[in-house]
């Protein structure tokens, strides 16, 4: 049965950012980066980490789609469960996820069912995003399913931030480049399309910077002790984007889009008395 997504952070965003955006000065706009516009990911050849500069790196596609693959390349996820950074337990979830392509019952990802994406699996999204700046809060609207993550500027982490999708985000500038800390996350979400599991334990730290007046890069590091072997690094690039950022509605369902089959759905067999 189809249910409605209610966007709810998407309006607490608008409602934090109807007066603080017009509290910034021109001094303080000069002071940070600018990420002003619209941005995309690009083509869906592009959606996947990117390798690091240095050091351990995310687990691997082992089947990409070609670089002219538009946005209906259908669904990859076909892991490297072999790679070092994945605890035996997390390996065998990436293995049996890639033999469940393979055979053509692929597990379907938030993406596929419009349930929210968690971190860092929303930095692979290919359609519109926005950066609002503000002095107290840094928000990011994501035009898939009207999605948006609030982040606190110079803040810490309360003792009781409460579990979510997104977790609780932090964040400074360092010079032009902006720092968000994120941790607070529930396991109910995958690292990326691949299908890579993360427990709450998890935590994600994003180093935004302009590398041209078209590209900011995104520098991303990774940390789950209950899943990784080791703490890992990735990033992934923007560019400016000329599409509109449009409203997209959708409705998370138990049917499979690739085969049309129903999936199984939580349910609490227990006497309600």
């Amino acid at each position: 049965m189809a249910r409605s997504i209610v966007p709810k952070n998407f309006l607490l965003a608008l409602l934090v950012f109807g007066g603080a955006l017009l509290s910034v000065t021109p001094a303080q706009a000069q002071s940070v980066g600018d990420f002003s516009g619209l941005w995309t990911r690009g083509p869906v050849s592009q959606s996947f980490f990117r390798q690091p500069d240095s050091g351990p790196g995310p687990v691997v596609n082992l089947n990409p789609p070609p670089p002219t693959a538009g946005g209906g390349a259908g669904n990859p996820n076909r892991g490297d469960h072999t790679s070092p950074i994945l605890q035996p337990w997390a390996a065998e979830l990436v293995l049996r996820r890639a033999e469940a392509d393979r055979a053509g019952r692929p597990e379907l990802n938030s993406q596929s069912v419009c349930r929210p994406y968690g971190l860092p699996f929303i930095l692979q999204l290919n359609d519109t995003v926005q950066f609002l700046h503000g002095p107290e809060h840094f928000v990011i609207l994501y035009s898939r399913e009207m999605r948006s993550r609030v982040i606190y500027m110079n803040a810490k982490h309360p003792d009781d931030f409460g579990w979510s999708t997104y977790g609780h985000s932090v964040g400074h500038w360092d010079g032009d480049v902006l720092v968000i800390d994120t941790i607070g996350m529930t396991d109910s979400t995958w690292i990326d399309n691949l299908g890579t599991p993360h427990t709450n334990q998890l935590r994600v730290v994003e180093r935004y910077r302009k590398i041209s007046d078209n590209e900011i890069r995104v520098d991303f590091t990774v940390e789950d002790p209950g899943t990784f072997t080791t703490p890992w690094a990735a990033y992934v690039v923007y560019r400016n984007s000329e599409a509109n950022y449009y409203e997209q509605v959708c409705a998370e369902n138990n049917v499979n889009s690739l085969t049309g089959m129903e999936q199984d759905i939580p349910r609490d067999d227990t006497a309600d008395f």
